[in-house]
């Protein structure tokens, strides 16, 4: 059997569909590529994992002064909730958190630049701010066309820094509160925290020659809220279930294991779940494939290589031999590589990145009708994968040392958040 992209663009279409955390949308996703690994003939099961998830049921934001303006918001998940009756404060717009707006936080409601980002969350926190505010988006959108951002406190941010109040608004609006000069802001959540389930999806084919030796292939297949995350990362996930399909048919030499996780959108938990289930065996994983991102009609081939300056000579060298232009380099990548290198385990992304214009992620244009995608160029990430898969597998003496190079630690080390 060969690989088929027509075949995997077909599943592709299959799960075109919002499947966020923790959600049944994502468990049915879930049981839809078992049944699929396993009409392959492939052993397979679903491991759960518990996930910190949230629910807000109530979130409004209202300028009181000078104006009066009732804007459009969304709560973070997990955000805490506001006393009863509402919040009424002072507004601060603190751009990007240098020294000089930080002495201005304390007991306000603050607006900042973009994402919320753990290094932000802490100086807020620390500042004392009683509310944070968001924005998502661009001051050019069309509300019948786009979302206001559904976002979510994270556990790596409330498990050491602790909880706040914090909504994320249209950067349109937010354009239009700090021009008009707002000074006070009346808010309300209604938020709940509770525990979600969340599932991996894991297959494994033994090895005929090597089966001590295990090669390890990921995708996510979670999305994240109003995006039915075709490119990101059903793309991914149809892809490694070619490759699965290739070994089912054809009994590889290493043991091969393909696992579709859950939750990578809200903090790679799916990866780290699994990571942390299967300690034991990791000091058999020779390497680990990840592919994230794929099938941008017009777009370029990226390889980052969580490794060594040799495996990506290897890599590289490899594209050249096969014709596939693809630029590959030493360097992390935010997926689900990252639980895997942080555990010693060598890693390779293949990814195909749209170009701004031809790309859509995270939103609700991340969906077929906007005609970015297609099976011809999922097919560019599928040869790429297969052809790495088959050398890698076959090779007499694996040819990817077991190191992780002391750039990459420390890459990997600050995008975890570690502390020396």
């Amino acid at each position: 059997m060969d690989v088929s992209a027509r075949r995997a663009f077909n599943l592709l279409k299959e799960l075109a569909y919002v499947r966020v955390s923790g959600t049944e949308a994502e468990k049915k996703a879930a049981e839809r590529l078992l049944e699929e690994v396993k009409s392959c003939g492939v052993e397979a099961r679903i491991e759960e994992f518990t996930v910190k998830a949230g629910k807000v049921n109530k979130a409004t934001l209202k300028v009181t002064k000078p104006y009066v303006k009732e804007y459009e918001v969304t709560g973070y998940e997990r955000s805490l909730s506001t006393p009863e009756g509402g919040l009424d404060a002072e507004f601060y717009y603190a751009e990007n958190l240098l020294p000089v707006h930080l002495q201005n936080c304390k007991g306000k409601i603050v607006l900042i630049n973009g994402r919320l980002r753990r290094t932000d969350y802490e100086k807020l926190q620390q500042a004392g701010a009683a509310a944070i505010l968001t924005f998502s988006g661009t001051t050019l959108d069309r509300i019948s066309e786009t979302d206001c951002d559904i976002r979510k406190l994270r556990e790596m941010l409330t498990d050491e820094l602790g909880f706040n109040v914090a909504l994320n608004m249209r950067a349109a609006d937010a354009a239009e509160i700090v021009r008009r000069s707002a000074t006070e802001m009346h808010i309300e959540v209604e938020s709940e925290c509770f525990d979600a389930t969340s599932r991996n999806v894991c297959a494994v084919i033994p090895g005929k020659e090597f089966p001590e030796e295990i090669i390890s292939f990921g995708a996510h297949y979670d999305s994240v809220h109003f995006s039915t995350g075709v490119y990101d990362n059903m793309s991914g996930s149809v892809i490694i279930m070619e490759l699965m399909r290739y070994f089912a048919a054809h009994q590889p030499a290493r043991t091969l294991k393909f696992n579709w996780y859950g939750s990578e959108e809200q903090g790679l938990l799916g990866s780290k779940a699994w990571v942390e289930a299967h300690k034991d065996e990791l000091d058999k994983h020779m390497l680990m494939v990840n592919v994230d991102v794929a099938a941008a009609t017009l777009g370029s081939n990226y390889a980052p290589v969580l490794a060594t300056e040799g495996v990506v000579g290897y890599v590289d060298a490899m594209m050249k031999e096969a014709g596939i232009p693809c630029k590959v380099e030493l360097d992390i990548y935010s997926s689900d590589c990252i639980p895997f290198a942080d555990q010693g385990v060598p890693a390779i992304n293949l990814c195909r990145f749209g170009p701004q214009g031809a790309g859509y992620i995270h939103d609700r244009r991340d969906n077929l009708r906007s005609g970015y995608l297609d099976e011809k160029a999922l097919d560019i990430t599928l040869q790429q994968g297969l052809m790495l898969a088959k050398r890698l597998d076959s090779a007499k003496v694996f040819p990817i040392e077991r190191k992780i190079s002391d750039d990459i630690k420390k890459k990997v080390d600050e995008y975890l958040f570690k502390k020396k």
